[in-house]
């Protein structure tokens, strides 16, 4: 069974999580786990308590399959080392890892976006959060995620092709059903 853990801090965003988490649950059979900075429940802008099966630091982590960073406020000023070297990591072993909004700014502060395309709210706004990040001229302007090998970043307004795209990545075999998933939430914008 393919494990997903979603890492959420305080006042993380319901949108971004909404999507990707029951698109991976419901229609993949995803096992969702939940991450903490300290293991204990977070509550999202919206209100919604999160209950934690972790704590950030927690060395089991490295065993699940994908890794979701879902934005928040409070990423623009977490540092910490152990995170980032779980990421570094998980990314050398060629696991998938999805950042999305603020999510961005601990994989870019990790060294994860050094020579690989990617995306996140703006380019100033990443720069400005990860001053020292590498890959900043591989960031690409964009409505839409980003994938490059087993990374999806995303701006926080593109939770429905942050959602496909990673689920491209765990099931590529149903590739026709990730076009019918866009199709359906762009006919809310259609004429």
């Amino acid at each position: 069974m393919t494990v997903a853990v979603a890492f959420l801090q305080p006042g993380w965003a319901d949108w971004e999580a909404g999507q990707v988490l029951a698109a991976l649950r419901g229609y993949y059979g995803v096992q969702i786990e939940i991450a903490t900075p300290d293991g204990e429940p977070q509550t999202s802008m919206g209100g919604v308590l999160a209950a934690a099966d972790y704590r950030f630091d927690d060395p089991v982590l490295a065993d699940a399959d994908v890794f979701l960073l879902i934005g928040s406020d409070a990423w623009t000023d977490y540092r910490d080392e152990a995170l980032f070297s779980l990421l570094r990591q998980v990314q050398a072993d060629g696991k998938i890892i999805g950042a999305i909004c603020a999510g961005t700014v601990a994989v870019a502060r990790a060294g994860l976006l050094a020579g690989r395309a990617h995306t996140s709210n703006d380019p100033a706004w990443l720069a400005g959060q990860a001053p020292d990040y590498a890959g900043a001229a591989g960031y690409v302007q964009t409505p839409r995620a980003v994938v490059d090998g087993k990374l999806v970043t995303a701006p926080g307004t593109a939770p429905v092709t942050f959602s496909a795209e990673v689920a491209r990545l765990i099931a590529p075999e149903a590739a026709a059903g990730y076009d019918d998933y866009l199709a359906m939430f762009a006919r809310e914008f259609a004429g």
